[in-house]
């Protein structure tokens, strides 16, 4: 295949000029850029790219991800008094190219989400600056307004993790969801805000019996870094979902207003875990390496269908506030305290509808019934 066919007509003679660190991964970045038409230059010295390169020529400045924190900020303010026109642009080795003709192209990457709805969902009010204290807030509210569940799988129906399903069921529809659409409302909702957020697909080994053999990656969670700090967010992790960013740079632990966390190098990932009682239980590793939105559709499809796949069988609802946590699991009904009390009791199918429609908020349906009497029923051969 010729080179040529690659070029787009909206690209070419377009002017890009990109900073790393790695020169082999710059060589393959310049290259796919130069064939889509672009007009790119490349630096492996982003301390000296102020001096080198004439920003004036350029309409777009792109950073790799070894060129962040304050050096990305003062280079960002350095070029801006040069060429008050220029735009800038985080990217990623793997998809840089294609970020890259994106944004000189004009084409939203992100699908738009109404913040304003959003925010009458959970009740927030506060300020919409990308800062901590603004993260914090909103993890928790959404936690608190929005249940995590999967009672569509236990119905037989597919999960549909597009932005417009998910914004009509999690925001209009009064629902829940699972973590695949958990997440990936919260994170158009702080992209919007202006965070800068990473998708991470975990492993879980919550509960899971000691020495089990590795599961597919199945979790979906966020990396958020603000002041070149990356901070682990999660509102879709159920039953011990932590309820405030984690930092994922120490390993020491971190207490919240329900139980201790940590997050511990484990290998190559990092692995996350929740202190229950003496105990330091895993909640799931996570590899550092940002995802795609591709990756969480292959996630949602095993998540949802796979035979394997526990969402399929059990009815499951949780939701954290900071008065205590409330679970879920058939007939089951957990009731967690930050002091360390529970309740706990077990449900009949009309304590399950009950439930569901008082304690996680959610609008039940009659076609629901046939799966409340079967969580019923499994609910009273355990406590049998």
């Amino acid at each position: 295949m010729m080179k040529e066919q690659y070029r787009d007509d909206a690209l070419s003679g377009r002017r890009v000029l990109v900073l790393g660190r790695a020169p082999e991964v710059m060589d393959a970045v310049i290259q796919e850029l130069t064939d889509l038409g672009i007009i790119a230059e490349g630096s492996t010295e982003p301390e000296r790219a102020a001096e080198m390169h004439d920003v004036g020529r350029f309409e777009l400045v792109a950073f790799g991800g070894g060129v962040a924190g304050a050096l990305n900020e003062d280079l960002r303010r350095r070029f801006a008094e040069q060429n008050p026109q220029v735009r800038f642009l985080d990217t990623y080795a793997p998809r840089a190219a294609w970020q890259i003709a994106e944004a000189l192209k004009g084409t939203a990457t992100e699908a738009p989400v109404d913040l304003e709805a959003y925010f009458k969902r959970i009740g927030y009010t506060g300020p919409r600056e990308p800062t901590l204290d603004t993260l914090r807030l909103l993890q928790e509210l959404h936690l608190a307004a929005i249940p995590f569940e999967a009672i569509d799988v236990v119905l037989g129906k597919a999960i549909d993790i597009s932005p417009a399903a998910v914004d009509a069921k999690l925001i209009h529809a009064g629902r829940g969801g699972y973590c695949f659409e958990q997440n990936s409302l919260f994170r158009r909702v702080l992209v919007a805000l202006g965070f800068k957020v990473d998708i991470l697909l975990g492993r879980v080994r919550w509960m899971a019996p000691a020495g089990s053999p590795a599961k597919p990656r199945t979790h979906m969670a966020l990396q958020v870094t603000i002041d070149g700090e990356a901070w682990l967010a999660d509102v879709g992790f159920g039953a011990c979902v932590p309820p405030t960013p984690l930092r994922m740079d120490s390993p020491d632990p971190q207490p919240t207003r329900h139980e201790t966390f940590r997050i511990i190098p484990f290998g190559a990932p990092l692995l996350l875990q929740g202190r229950l009682g003496e105990v330091w239980a895993p909640l799931y590793e996570m590899p550092r390496d940002p995802q795609l939105e591709i990756d969480c559709e292959v996630g949602n499809w095993f998540a949802s269908t796979h035979p394997s796949s526990h969402f399929g069988d059990e009815l499951i609802a949780a939701r954290t506030t900071p008065e205590a946590r409330f679970t879920l699991l058939n007939g089951r009904l957990t009731v967690r305290k930050p002091d360390g009390q529970m309740e706990r009791s077990f449900l009949d199918a009309g304590g399950i509808e009950a439930a569901l429609r008082d304690v996680f908020g959610l609008p039940v349906a009659a076609e629901w019934r046939p799966a409340i009497e079967r969580a019923a029923n499994a609910a009273q051969r355990v406590e049998g």
